[in-house]
């Protein structure tokens, strides 16, 4: 497939090579409209060792959250997404998930205010971010204690 091939030649190899040394077997929920943007991260947090359940859009990742045997480890969440945005979800998946793990993503850091999104209480990540800012957000984001996740990453 040409978007497969468009996608391997968009990170470098030496991208993959660090990303294998990060990983633990965690699950992470990740959450993006953007087709590239989550196929690049799918790839990268598959290379770091990382379980991906994938969903397009808020509503897909609460079905895939009620629906899941296991709690997800990390939800990865794109802020500005159409019908529901990215802390919209978090609210909801930490209301399943009390000791829920969340780290935020947005390249519109401006409009981040409109969406009620306090980034003193949420992890975030600005797009766009390099394989090995996503691999140590990620991280500092799962290796957070669960009671104080709400805590800046």
């Amino acid at each position: 497939m040409i978007e497969d091939a468009v996608l391997v030649e968009a990170i470098p190899a030496t991208a993959f090579l660090e990303a294998e040394s990060w990983g633990r077997p965690e699950t992470i929920l990740l959450v993006e409209d953007e087709l590239f943007v989550r196929r690049v991260t799918a790839e990268v947090l598959e290379a770091a060792g990382y379980s991906l359940v994938i969903a397009r859009s808020g509503a897909e990742a609460l079905n895939a959250c009620r629906n899941s045997s296991q709690p997800f480890d990390l939800l990865l969440a794109d802020v500005v997404m159409p019908g529901m945005s990215g802390r919209e979800l978090a609210d909801e998946y930490e209301g399943l998930c009390p000791h829920a793990r969340v780290l935020l993503m947005s390249g519109y850091a401006g409009q981040l205010a409109w969406r009620h999104m306090p980034l003193s209480s949420t992890a975030y990540l600005a797009k766009p971010f390099s394989v090995s800012e996503l691999l140590r957000k990620v991280r500092e984001a799962l290796d957070a204690n669960p009671v104080a996740a709400g805590t800046v990453a």
